[in-house]
């Protein structure tokens, strides 16, 4: 029985589904084309990037000098495939699971518009001018409030559509979803004051850039990323998460602790002492919610053949992973802010390997796979080539586990190898983004509905 059915709504509701479906067609297929779009334009910016660092790949022309194209494909990573698909999925979630119609989905399709205009900007100007000195805030300081903006208009519909559900019930998938969206608006006004526009005095800066980067990933793409999985492995599983009474005690653990692992990262660097240690504390009281998190959802999965189940679920397959590579990635963390072993690892690219796992191998392979199911119900298409989506499955897997190790073993010296590792690597994810890419838009451009008996299409 999922948390659906629990709640009392039968199934026989499945025209309402349809028609919670039917409105978000238009801001949806905007916002997720312009995702897959930016995925590919990143993909291809990180591979030439990569094969920057061979000796081979040594050139004069600063548009195309290394530090440039890494900036503008974090950036493009970022906040032009996370946040747009992101966009898209967390509002077909929320009016999923609260059956809310949205009616002025045109707001969400302007706020996606002038999103991708502001992120245009910000690509164009990072390669001709240079990046800046923060990651993931380094672009015009012009484009800072048309973002917050363009935020306010497609990020929070999640938090419009959980306040006007017609039924009181809540789920885990809801709340990771809607506190996500409000704790990065916040955190991005906040860190335009005091980065960008007045930036504060001294370590204060590196102190509030630190506290944004974490709130970002943490927070918004991680907690994003949790709320999807909470809902589609009892979705697909068919039955309700292992310990579900503890995922409150989940949820608020995981948004209590995040944004105090931000000074974890300034361990050695002229802060005070007392804000490093806060760091680290935060750091170490985050296992709690990773050992919440995974009895609920790998308890799940690892219950009456639920992995074999994941596995012959497209859908499902992806997300899996995802799951398992946020948790991973958050005990290194862990792990790696204990003052003795970060002494060792400062200077190297474990910070690096770190985020491959979190971001790509965890947050992307997650929507990925909640795509996979949503993008049927929406367009009204199946999936035309399961060869493709095979291809993409494998090519990012090995891809993203390629990328995380290259970025460790250099720890250990041999850095040219590894780099070469990393450019196919990157080779890899670039392929399994256009085979992505390639079935996205075929999907979209198909005409055939996907039947109402197929509510989740794999």
């Amino acid at each position: 029985m999922t948390q659906e059915q629990r709640s009392g709504r039968p199934d026989e509701d499945r025209a309402r589904v349809s028609r919670v479906d039917a409105p978000l067609r238009g801001p949806f297929l905007l916002l997720f084309g312009s995702a897959v779009l930016w995925l590919t334009l990143g993909s291809a910016l990180s591979l030439v990037a990569a094969f920057k660092l061979l000796p081979a790949g040594f050139g004069s022309c600063e548009w195309t000098s290394f530090g440039r194209l890494e900036a503008a494909a974090r950036n493009a990573f970022f906040y032009g495939w996370a946040g747009n698909a992101l966009f898209a999925l967390n509002l077909w979630l929320l009016s999923q699971l609260g059956r809310f119609e949205i009616r002025n989905g045109w707001m969400a399709a302007i706020g996606g518009l002038f999103w991708n205009l502001a992120l245009i900007w910000s690509t164009v100007s990072v390669i001709i001018s240079g990046p800046g000195a923060y990651a993931l805030l380094d672009f015009p300081a012009g484009a800072g409030p048309v973002l917050a903006v363009a935020f306010a208009l497609a990020g929070l519909w999640p938090v419009v559509a959980y306040a006007k559900r017609p039924t009181g019930h809540s789920f885990a998938g809801q709340w990771f979803v809607v506190a996500a969206a409000v704790s990065f608006l916040l955190a991005f006004v906040l860190a335009q004051v005091t980065v960008v526009w007045a930036p504060a005095a001294g370590v204060a800066q590196a102190v509030a850039h630190s506290w944004y980067v974490r709130t970002a990933t943490l927070l918004w793409l991680g907690g994003s990323a949790l709320g999807l999985g909470y809902y589609f492995v009892s979705k697909v599983l068919a039955r309700p998460l292992h310990a579900y009474y503890l995922a409150s005690v989940a949820f608020w653990t995981y948004f209590l602790f995040a944004g105090w692992t931000a000074p974890a990262s300034l361990i050695g660097s002229p802060v005070p002492l007392w804000v490093q240690s806060a760091g680290v504390v935060g750091s170490m009281m985050m296992l709690v919610p990773v050992l919440l998190v995974g009895l609920n959802l790998l308890g799940a999965l690892s219950q009456e053949g639920g992995w074999s189940r994941a596995w012959n679920s497209t859908a499902l397959r992806f997300i899996s992973v995802g799951v398992v590579a946020i948790l991973f990635s958050l005990v290194l963390a862990a792990w790696a802010a204990d003052r003795s072993v970060n002494a060792a690892l400062r200077f190297t690219s474990f910070a690096e390997g770190q985020g491959v796992l979190l971001l790509y191998a965890g947050v992307s392979m997650t929507i990925f796979g909640a795509a996979y199911a949503a993008l049927p119900r929406v367009s009204g298409s199946r999936w035309p080539s399961a060869a493709a989506i095979h291809t993409h499955f494998w090519a990012s897997f090995l891809g993203a586990v390629g990328s995380a190790v290259s970025a460790f073993a250099q720890i250990g010296g041999a850095s040219q190898t590894m780099a070469f590792v990393g450019l196919v690597s990157t080779g890899l994810l670039l392929a399994g983004h256009l085979a992505f890419a390639a079935n996205t838009f075929a999907t979209l451009l198909k005409g055939s509905p996907a039947p109402e008996s197929h509510p989740a299409q794999d």
